[in-house]
């Protein structure tokens, strides 16, 4: 799944012989796509792009509905606008198939507390029941780009690691030790690398990307 001839218009293709399985007309809105990822079942995918002016966004789409209609990966998708962009959406990752972790940035798109995840917060949502499990102010840092997904909890890389609750936004742990690049959205700042992490699948190791260098982490 990427965007192979456009910046909004999102194709699925098979890896093993690069055919496209997404055909047929397309109406895509004007939204840059970035960051995919699918969730563990491999049903939904998440990008967590933005739009012009440019403002961070946070859009799901369902991959069994795409080959038969294309135009299911258009669109505002099954994210609704309303209960996501309390705040700018800078990084987000899958807890499982139903649950999605979003992060927001200091930067405040519309103030309904009772709807959005508003600035500077991180949010739980479940995409069965259409609302947030969670949402949670992270007050010492922004979120940063990149969540890395541990069980109930999420790795967030912004200065250095931290670990968090997903529920409650509490750090767990932090690595201050560690550095690595502050970079508060996906898009501009292009003199700042994006940070690099790989968490290993026993949930243990923390592998982080250094100037000349890879870190690695004990977790709890």
């Amino acid at each position: 799944m990427h965007c192979p001839e456009s910046y909004n218009v999102l194709q699925i293709e098979d890896a093993a012989d690069g055919e496209r399985l997404t055909v047929g007309g397309r109406e895509p809105e004007d939204v840059f796509h970035s960051r995919l990822s699918l969730s563990p079942d491999g049903r939904f995918l998440l990008s967590v792009g933005w739009i012009w002016q440019p403002f961070g966004i946070a859009l799901v789409y369902d991959t069994a509905l795409a080959p038969a209609d294309a135009n299911s990966l258009d669109g505002e998708g099954l994210l609704p606008a309303m209960a996501v962009m309390g705040g700018e959406v800078t990084a987000g990752c899958w807890l499982d198939g139903d649950r999605l972790v979003l992060a927001t940035g200091s930067e405040e798109w519309y103030d309904d507390e009772e709807l959005a995840l508003p600035p500077r917060h991180l949010g739980v949502w479940s995409m069965s029941g259409g609302h947030w499990l969670h949402r949670s102010p992270v007050p010492d840092a922004d979120p940063g780009v990149l969540l890395l997904a541990r069980g109930d909890q999420v790795l967030s890389l912004h200065g250095h690691p931290r670990l968090l609750d997903a529920a409650t936004g509490r750090v767990v742990a932090e690595w201050p030790e560690v550095g690595v690049p502050v970079k508060p959205t996906c898009f501009g700042h292009r003199r700042v690398p994006t940070p690099v992490a790989a968490l290993h699948p026993d949930g243990i190791r923390l592998a982080v990307a250094q100037a000349e260098s890879i870190a690695l982490i004990e977790l709890p």
